[in-house]
């Protein structure tokens, strides 16, 4: 009779597409954990390019981390994506800038909602407002902000909005009293 028995396998390190990415980037460059920020912000640029969304950055991040790298390296080999997106202000000085009406309409419709839940219509209709008051204070006619950068479709949303949780805070303070 013959019994059969099990040979464990060794545990391979998780490893994924990405990871792969970084190794061929530390290779090929010989980079490592002794480099310094200065070298390695060298190569941030071919680097970021083959990482397609902010899963892909983390998962990289992660790899870095367990390599011993500093989180000065890990930001000078890849930098930080969310500082790269224009503020209000800067959007409102772009379209003065270049004077096209078709400029300020998608701006104002990166800046509107994301999706439908309450509190952002309600952010995104700040937003806006205080978009339009950019455009205004620049110099941009009346006629294009209302046309290019008024949403009244969000508008009505929010103020409906804030209406009915107005409504229920006084209601809410009504039955404490």
């Amino acid at each position: 009779m013959t019994t059969k028995t099990s040979v464990p396998k060794g545990r391979q390190p998780k490893t994924n597409n990405y990871t792969a990415i970084l190794n061929q980037l530390l290779k090929k460059y010989n980079l490592s954990a002794e480099s310094t920020p200065e070298q390695l912000s060298k190569h941030a640029s071919e680097f970021g390019v083959s990482l397609p969304d902010w899963m892909a950055r983390k998962c990289v991040k992660d790899a870095l981390t367990r390599r011993k790298f500093s989180k000065e390296q890990i930001e000078a080999l890849m930098p930080d994506k969310r500082k790269e997106k224009l503020t209000i202000e800067e959007r409102a000085k772009y379209c003065v800038k270049t004077g096209d009406k078709w400029d300020i309409f998608i701006h104002a419709r990166d800046i509107g909602p994301k999706s439908n839940n309450d509190k952002e219509i309600v952010a995104s209709c700040s937003r806006l407002s205080l978009f339009r008051n950019k455009l205004q204070e620049a110099g941009i006619a009346c006629e294009l902000i209302d046309t290019y950068a008024k949403d009244p479709v969000v508008t009505t949303a929010s103020n409906k909005i804030q209406k009915e949780w107005t409504d229920q805070n006084l209601a809410n303070n009504r039955l404490k009293n």
